[in-house]
């Protein structure tokens, strides 16, 4: 009888484990597209890739928010910019050196992330929050806001 406890109790443990492996594989496997999808985005944008910040951005229906301060009337504003035309402003590899690091990563069903994303250059500060939607097997950005903060 001992032994039957035994087995049983060696057979629920593996099939425990079994199936923690594949969960984390699985969790494994969209963290990483996430963060690549984040880097492709910094990258890009470093290196002036519009291949690259084509393979990040959701073109189609994304979009930047950032604050700006209105000239007339001298108040902070949330100006919106379509991805498409944000990914303009980057035609050319920048000369300067750029350091980023995801600070943190969170996945919703296997089908919605946000990153937090921390990026200096020599004059500016950056922390970009970006939201992900997985669509057509592929995660793109389809919000990025951001403060930027001048050194």
């Amino acid at each position: 009888m001992n032994f039957i406890k035994q087995t049983a109790t060696t057979i629920i443990v593996l099939v425990a484990i079994s199936m923690t492996v594949r969960a984390e594989s699985i969790t494994s496997l969209e963290h990483q597209a996430v963060i690549d999808t984040a880097y492709n985005y910094f990258n890009g944008a470093a290196n002036g890739d519009q291949k690259q910040l084509q393979q990040a951005f959701d073109t189609a229906f994304g979009d930047v928010k950032m604050i700006r301060i209105d000239k007339d009337s001298g108040q902070e504003i949330i100006r919106t910019v379509p991805l498409k035309e944000f990914a303009g402003f980057f035609k050319k590899a920048t000369k300067d050196t750029w350091q980023a690091k995801i600070l943190s990563v969170d996945i919703v069903d296997n089908k919605m992330a946000m990153v937090k994303l921390d990026f200096e250059t020599p004059k500016t500060h950056y922390v970009d929050y970006l939201v992900m939607y997985k669509r057509n097997d592929a995660w793109r950005i389809v919000n990025k806001t951001f403060v930027a903060t001048k050194k």
